[in-house]
């Protein structure tokens, strides 16, 4: 069975939710009504595909296919936090600032680019944690690197990472994680901009087709010096809409999908598939950017806080079955504010904010990505708001436009949004988007808090995990006073999938492990 994207598509009709009544699925027919074992699979993603390049990709879509194409020195056991060797043979901190690594011989990089040397290694840590050269652009993902000094290569298959303090969170998070993905040198140069798009790695797959808004689709690395996995390719389709998903999954065009607990329910006791829960790390909530006009006003950002019932609208977003959250860092993950605020609705004093700030009306704009669960959440907003005197427009936008509302200089005409991010199983991941240096590319509410930063940096280098603790629940604290972020959920997972297949993720079911699917 081979994937590939055509003219000659699976059409869906009757699906009121996603506009016209017609959605066009990506694939051909793959897999007729599901079956049985088969060497190849398809997977359901909800949004458009970014650049493969692990130096600018935009979020877990693309790192986990960077993870089944791209060797990193460690990588994660199945459905495992745990580390082993990937590309490494040996892997060693002999400092709290150095660490050694040895490869393993005969590594090779698809597309003719040779064999992988510890100068490969040192070009990809090194494009990502300093400053780029000739022109290149900076990752949003240098912060992974703080600290780096560099990598020194003292053979052909050796080499020493050097830091210019501690890391906390070097292992799992940077160096066997999207950071720590290791490309060809040669494959970069010769590519410039395309590798993006046609990404050259040593992992156990490579890309055998790629389309932004239709999908990818994984094969087999013939030259893979690893262990054979066990599909010979997998799809990975782009279907934003969960009521698509729904009826693409029951036609046995998609056999794995990660789905909210309600838009799995109908597919629980199906033939043929297994719905499993699983709690989530991803966070989602309400940005002000405190630089727009009188969004710059405290008591304004205070006032609208308190104008928000969080329960109603997740009642509307999720049918009330997810976790409310009320701070940055999810409960999965180290250094979650416990204590933090849950504020209640109050009109009254929402009223009095504004009063005191001198506003008497106030219309301001809420953008969102236009998937249901937000779409309903900004209605509601929009309801509640509406009784405190702050009139919303809702501006629902399509992924590929959304996704770029709060960068460069469009994000300072930014006023309210509605965001998601996935986190990892660390929190200085998880804060490293509100950074300054994050202004004009993640941190959409414009949040300038050197302080913040200040605690940041500690929290990276503290390895004494009662203090790092402290200095992370301090910086949500500040992100408190602040009034700029209404935190709403960490959502929760469905995995739904062919009872044949066995699916693999870190926990958290953000970071998918296609390379360790089986059946």
């Amino acid at each position: 069975m081979t994937h590939r994207f055509s003219r000659r598509s699976f059409v869906v009709a009757g699906v009121g939710a996603v506009g016209a009544g017609t959605v066009v699925m990506p694939f051909d027919l793959l897999a007729q009504s599901g079956g049985g074992p088969r060497p190849a699979i398809t997977v359901r993603i909800d949004r458009e595909f970014d650049s493969l390049d692990p130096a600018y990709r935009r979020g877990p879509a693309e790192g986990n296919v960077m993870r089944a194409i791209f060797q990193r020195l460690l990588t994660q056991k199945p459905n495992s936090t745990e580390l082993e060797p990937d590309a490494a043979a040996d892997v060693k901190q002999v400092s709290p600032t150095v660490i050694e690594f040895r490869l393993k011989p005969g590594q090779m990089f698809s597309d003719g680019f040779g064999e992988m040397t510890a100068e490969d290694v040192k070009f990809s840590f090194e494009r990502i944690g300093l400053p780029p050269k000739g022109g290149a652009k900076e990752s949003s993902y240098k912060k992974d690197w703080l600290g780096l000094v560099g990598v020194e290569v003292k053979g052909k298959y050796e080499g020493r990472i050097v830091l210019a303090n501690p890391r906390a969170n070097i292992f799992d998070v940077v160096i066997a994680d999207g950071s720590g993905c290791i490309v060809s040198r040669k494959a970069v140069e010769k590519l410039g901009n395309d590798f993006g798009t046609r990404p050259v790695g040593s992992g156990p797959y490579v890309v055998a087709s790629y389309d932004r808004q239709k999908g990818v689709v994984l094969k087999r690395h013939a030259a893979y010096a690893g262990r054979k996995r066990h599909f010979e390719e997998i799809g990975i389709n782009v279907i934003t809409d969960a009521k698509t998903t729904d009826l693409a999954v029951r036609a046995g065009e998609v056999d794995v999908a990660v789905l909210s607990p309600t838009a799995a329910d109908p597919l629980r006791g199906v033939a043929g598939l297994t719905v499993t829960d699983q709690p989530s790390m991803a966070y989602v909530w309400m940005g002000m950017n405190v630089e727009k006009g009188p969004l710059a006003d405290l008591r304004v950002r205070q006032a609208i806080r308190l104008g928000l019932d969080v329960d109603q609208m997740l009642l509307a977003g999720y049918n009330g079955k997810v976790p409310r959250l009320n701070t940055t860092i999810p409960p999965l993950i180290m250094g979650a504010w416990k204590e933090a605020p849950v504020y209640k609705r109050n009109v009254a004093e929402a009223k009095k904010l504004l009063a005191a700030a001198g506003v008497g009306s106030l219309k301001l704009r809420l953008t969102v990505l236009n998937q249901q669960q937000y779409q309903n959440m900004a209605l509601v907003a929009q309801a509640l708001l509406a009784e405190i005197g702050v009139a919303i427009e809702v501006d629902a936008q399509e992924g590929g436009t959304y996704w770029n509302a709060g960068k460069g200089e469009a994000g300072k005409n930014l006023e309210l949004y509605m965001s998601r991010f996935s986190g990892k199983h660390d929190p200085n991941f998880v804060l490293q988007w509100f950074l300054p240096s994050q202004i004009g590319d993640w941190n959409w509410s414009r949040w300038n808090s050197p302080e913040f930063e200040a605690l940041y940096n500690k929290a990276a280098a503290e390895m004494d995990v009662a203090k790092r603790r402290a200095l992370v629940v301090e910086a949500q604290q500040l992100m408190d006073k602040s009034s700029a972020f209404v935190w709403l959920t960490n959502e929760a997972n469905a995995v739904a999938h062919r009872s044949w297949i066995k699916p693999a993720s870190i926990p958290g079911w953000i970071d998918w492990q296609y390379a360790e699917f089986t059946a």
